[in-house]
């Protein structure tokens, strides 16, 4: 068997022995505090309604959602100063059902609740209260003189909406009981015991069937029992107060019998808590100073088996409840009142080299009295007979492509040690070379992980080009070659990315990254496009129409043309070829073309169409005119686009010269207005090189 394989069953063995289930991966507990555990870590979240000074109980489903939560049991929040009453919160942490103070357990009651299943009934549920010793605090409630005791609620979860709803109550079934409230699972995996302490001379079992809860089994201890009750998670241990001492109790899941009892010679505060693995008891002594110990449970002698964890010597810390978690740790709250919080710190591997993991979480209680409570659970669904293996994944196979690396990583994990089949002993290791790569992780007390990888090698051909260059908004090949399947990047510079020769068609200079991808290997060779400037060119002159023979000036601007040279062609026509402002004189129409280049050879062009019509030799005169100084129409001569010059003589109606010029004639006669009349002309004019004489009249009108 190949080391993934062995780290595989190993795997599997672990699942068949752990019985870690999801129920409690939610939890609710003190003021507002809740933690969530199915990312498989602590995380604190929110909201929460909770309010409690000490006990509280929460359930989820099978997948770790959270189903409801609750205080189990309240005081009068009058004669309190604001204490809550007892309540059942659902999944929106919206009140399901308000115990009052007359209903349920107590507020300062160190084991206030327990929730388990109702065996043989899905979707139903039993919550469990317990009275605190403080139960006639403002007096006691008329008709319990010694508190409501051990006390139950039937949950529903299909009513209302599947937001669950209580069913019914059945209020102290032992009364006096006080504090403690243990819930074992049966030997048989369905059925429940429910334990508790039968006044102060010793325990009482009920079992709890698909029938119900049935009647109690009484067992008497040395000097009697109090305060909080936990179990194994495998059902075989017990542990509780009887008078100032602690004890250990065996237990028969299968019968409920409490027999053995064995007293605990360390001085322990009420913090107790068995680990995952159900060998060890945790607790909290006051001896020597303040100290987190455990004893061995399978132990000849368990006395003598103590071993210390650690001290706490924090200042003005208190120490309160302990639990363990999903995550294989135990949990316990350190109250720091110098600076309002209250912390979770952890027990961290206690199945084997445990060590404590301090400050965990905190949750701020200021303006408050603080909590010491965390939420009690049926310690069966935490149960880890053997730690699971450390979570070391070296990921599928390998391929070394060419000549490249790999970094191979067994991931992070507090105070290990890495042992790698080639002798090193770092937590990655660089891979040049093909073969298999096995890595041993062994971390303090947690447990072993080992993975193995297979890394090949192939060559894969690619070659990206030479490095180019080409003028800007010029398409230019590039000359990529190379195995498999290939592709360009950026993909939008070329005319096609998956082409070893596309046309780059980027506008600014580049790299550019051929890949190729081959039996599951991927390659990459680059080159530099550098993308040259090209000049501007602008001719000013717009499209424009002359007659033959005529001329036109044509204006052009040129920039970033450095040492570059300017060339117009067609040349006929032309006053220079090599000038931005040339006179063009076509005989016919011409289509002119501007190329500016620059040093770099880049160029740019730019054209302008000279329209050449024959000339129009037209000789028209007008035969009305108003010279009345309105700048319209205001005198008279002959028009024509090519008249070259003309000699105009103008009489009145009695044939007396009025007028005899080369200019128009504006009106005058002797400098004097001519009167409004018809009058004669004769135009001797030069039009389109020939000469050529019209008369004719005109009418003046002022």
């Amino acid at each position: 068997m190949n080391k993934r394989r062995l780290f595989v069953a190993f795997c599997c063995f672990y699942s068949l022995l752990a019985h870690a289930q999801k129920e409690g991966n939610v939890w609710h507990f003190g003021l507002g505090a809740a933690v969530d555990f199915n990312s498989g870590i602590a995380q604190v979240t929110t909201p929460s309604s909770m309010s409690t000074f000490e006990g509280s109980a929460s359930i989820a489903d099978a997948n770790g959602q959270l189903l409801f939560y609750t205080n189990g049991g309240g005081r009068d929040p009058i004669i309190t100063g604001g204490q809550s009453t007892g309540k059942i919160w659902n999944r929106n942490h919206e009140v399901m059902y308000d115990m009052g103070f007359t209903q349920g357990g107590g507020f300062s009651s160190a084991q206030s609740s327990v929730i388990i299943p109702r065996p043989g009934q899905p979707n139903q549920y039993f919550l469990f209260t317990m009275e605190e010793f403080e139960f006639n605090v403002g007096g006691s409630v008329p008709d319990q003189p010694l508190g409501r005791g051990l006390s139950y609620f039937e949950i529903d979860m299909t009513l209302n909406g599947g937001l669950g709803g209580v069913s019914s109550y059945k209020q102290s079934i032992l009364v006096p009981s006080y504090e403690g409230l243990c819930a074992v699972r049966h030997s048989n995996g369905s059925d429940y015991w429910i334990i508790v302490h039968n006044g102060s001379s010793g325990l009482a079992v009920f079992p709890v069937t698909a029938a119900g809860v049935g009647s109690p089994i009484f067992y008497n201890t040395p000097s009697g029992t109090s305060t909080i009750i936990k179990a194994t998670p495998d059902g075989k241990w017990l542990t509780c107060s009887v008078g100032n001492a602690r004890f250990l109790f065996r237990f028969d899941a299968s019968n409920g019998q409490i027999s053995q009892p064995y007293s605990l010679s360390a001085s322990i505060i009420n913090s107790v808590e068995f680990s995952p693995n159900s060998k060890r008891l945790f607790y909290i002594t006051l001896e020597n100073s303040l100290r987190m110990r455990y004893v061995d449970l399978e132990s000849a002698d368990i006395n003598a088996s103590e071993v210390q964890v650690a001290t706490l010597l924090q200042l003005g810390v208190t120490n309160g409840q302990m639990q363990m978690a999903p995550d294989g740790k135990i949990y316990f709250v350190q109250v720091d009142f110098f600076n309002n919080l209250v912390y979770l710190s952890t027990v961290v591997c206690p199945n084997t080299s445990p060590f404590l993991e301090l400050n965990k979480l905190s949750y701020d209680i200021s303006g408050t009295s603080g909590f010491l409570g965390l939420p009690n659970f049926d310690n069966a669904i935490f149960r880890r007979d053997v730690d699971p293996p450390l979570p070391v994944d070296l990921g599928g196979n390998k391929t070394l492509c060419n000549a490249q690396s790999l970094v191979l990583d067994a991931g992070a994990i507090n105070d290990a040690t890495y042992a790698w089949s080639n002798g090193s002993a770092t937590q990655s290791l660089n891979v040049t070379q093909p073969g298999t790569y096995t890595v041993t992780v062994t971390a303090p007390g947690c447990g072993v992980g080992v993975d193995s990888i297979r890394i090949d090698q192939i060559q894969v051909n690619i070659d990206a080009g030479m490095d180019q260059s080409g003028c800007a908004g010029t398409p230019f090949s590039l000359n990529g070659s190379g195995d498999g399947t290939l592709s360009w990047s950026p993909a939008n510079l070329v005319s096609n990315a998956n082409i070893a020769n596309p046309q780059f068609t980027g506008t600014q200079s580049a790299t550019l990254v051929l890949t190729s991808t081959q039996s599951g290997c991927t390659v990459t060779d680059a080159v530099q496009v550098t993308v040259l400037p090209t000049p501007m060119v602008n001719i000013v002159t717009m499209d424009t129409t002359i007659q033959s023979g005529a001329s036109v000036q044509i204006t052009a601007m040129g920039m970033g043309m450095g040492m570059g040279m300017v060339n117009w062609s067609p040349t006929t026509g032309l006053s220079c070829t090599d000038c931005l402002d040339p006179i063009a004189t076509p005989t016919e129409t011409t289509t002119y073309t501007l190329t500016i280049s620059n040093a770099n050879n880049c160029s740019a062009t730019e054209t302008v169409t000279i329209t050449v019509v024959p000339p129009d030799c037209r000789l028209q005169l007008p035969n009305v005119f108003t010279p009345n100084e309105d700048t319209v129409n205001d005198d008279f001569k002959p028009i024509g686009p090519s008249i070259q010059s003309y000699e105009l003589r103008v009489y009145n109606r009695w044939g007396k010269e009025v007028y005899n010029g080369n200019q128009a004639w504006n009106g005058k006669y002797d400098n004097q207005d001519a009167p409004s009349d018809v009058y004669v002309y004769r135009v001797r004019a030069q039009v389109c090189g020939a000469a050529r004489e019209v008369s004719g009249g005109v009418s003046l009108v002022r």
